[in-house]
């Protein structure tokens, strides 16, 4: 079934965070996460005040992603759907009306930095998250036409 791409609403934080968490459990060097309660309470403050599109396919959510200003917080996409293009499209929408953009994925997720490097986001900064102890690794993306 082809995902519908849409905005995304308030109602949507329990299936996104689902999603998260879901992504969090299958990746063993993940720090823990919050409680899912704690969770849902941030995630529904960032869908009030940032843009938020969600990948649908039939009345399942399968894949968001939320852009504040010039900086992705978040692209995540279910295990079941990713490699289909999904994240892609939330990527294109993302960077549709800026000229740049960032976003920051831990170095131990290759999935996610071989995706970026191909969608012609470089690498521009890495900082340790005091959180997790991780490496973290800030990519941008600068519009083509803008150059």
């Amino acid at each position: 079934m082809t995902p519908h791409f849409r905005s995304g609403q308030t109602t949507d934080v329990v299936a996104c965070v689902d999603i998260l968490r879901d992504w969090a459990e299958e990746t063993p060097w993940m720090a823990e996460l919050d409680e899912r309660g704690s969770m849902q309470a941030f995630w529904r403050d960032i869908f009030e005040t940032d843009k938020v599109w969600v990948a649908q396919t039939g009345s399942r959510i399968v894949g968001f992603c939320t852009r504040d200003d010039d900086n992705i917080g978040a692209l995540y996409v279910i295990a079941g759907e990713r490699s289909t293009g999904i994240g892609k499209r939330l990527l294109d929408l993302a960077k549709a009306d800026r000229d740049w953009i960032t976003v920051w994925a831990y170095e131990k997720n290759k999935d996610a930095l071989r995706f970026y490097h191909r969608e012609g986001l470089v690498e521009v900064n890495r900082e340790i998250e005091v959180e997790s102890n991780l490496m973290n690794i800030e990519h941008r993306w600068t519009n083509p036409d803008q150059i």
